[in-house]
């Protein structure tokens, strides 16, 4: 993902140590990427809220995951739209990005996702589409081809249509714009495993470290949904919710309002 040069230069990113995640967790790549999912300091069940409902905590995750497709069945579409958040704060500098993935947290080898980042330097705030086969790095779209702004309403559709191939499409609702890309697997060691589908927006790592947490306010996935191999529907009634923790400290609030749509608040 490109973000600005000298906002995420390595002393920058080292100097608010307690947004940073143990050297452990932390992308040993020092090039900009996204993640999967990094357990926190507890990672197990924290609480069961509501029906099918479970709470957990990771140290770079918050959002709705979906951990497991039906018995002898595999995920391959994820969709989901959000608005783009129009107030983005941190103290001093900070980012974050919100996506639409299949695989990354039960299945860790592979993720094939596509979203927005916004980031925050002082009183400017840039925001940018990318998209990914993880373990490769981050693409970014072009501005002049796919521009974002605040309040922006993007839908994202993420099609899996082999375990080695796919189709990310990300569609600007607002300025009436539209992007598409197919992809593949980059390794034989990388190949999707169509395990989970998620809606989450993620403090990601760049440059060798994981990134301020900005304050985003509330991301609001709506239309969110994922279907398998036999053209099943999953809705998130069964989704597993996941909160940020970072040394002790809870930094967003996420609920399942609906079978279609999944709130991730800044706490």
């Amino acid at each position: 993902m490109k973000l600005s040069a000298i906002f995420f230069a390595t002393a920058v990113l080292f100097s608010n140590a307690a947004r940073a995640l143990p050297p452990q967790m932390v992308s040993r790549r020092s090039a900009r990427r996204m993640n999967p999912l990094y357990p926190a300091e507890n990672s197990q069940a924290d609480a069961v809220e509501a029906t099918n409902t479970t709470i957990q905590y990771s140290g770079n995750w918050s959002g709705a995951v979906l951990t497991s497709p039906p018995a002898g069945e595999i995920f391959t579409t994820a969709s989901g739209t959000f608005t783009v958040p129009k107030t983005v704060t941190a103290s001093g500098n900070g980012a974050a990005a919100a996506w639409v993935g299949i695989d990354g947290d039960t299945f860790a080898t592979a993720i094939l996702q596509a979203g927005v980042y916004f980031s925050v330097t002082g009183d400017t705030v840039e925001y940018g589409a990318f998209y990914e086969w993880w373990p490769n790095f981050a693409t970014d779209i072009p501005t002049e081809v796919f521009g974002i702004s605040a309040g922006d309403v993007i839908t994202i559709n993420i099609v899996a249509t082999s375990l080695s191939a796919g189709t990310v499409t990300l569609i600007n609702q607002t300025k009436k714009t539209q992007f598409s890309i197919p992809q593949s697997a980059p390794t034989k060691l990388s190949l999707l495993g169509g395990q989970n589908a998620e809606w989450i927006v993620e403090d990601y790592t760049q440059n060798g470290g994981i990134v301020p947490l900005a304050n985003w306010g509330t991301v609001n996935f709506v239309n969110a949904s994922a279907s398998t191999s036999t053209r099943t529907a999953v809705d998130l009634s069964g989704a597993t919710i996941f909160d940020i923790k970072q040394f002790g400290v809870v930094y967003t609030d996420v609920t399942i309002d609906s079978g279609s749509s999944v709130s991730v608040a800044y706490a």
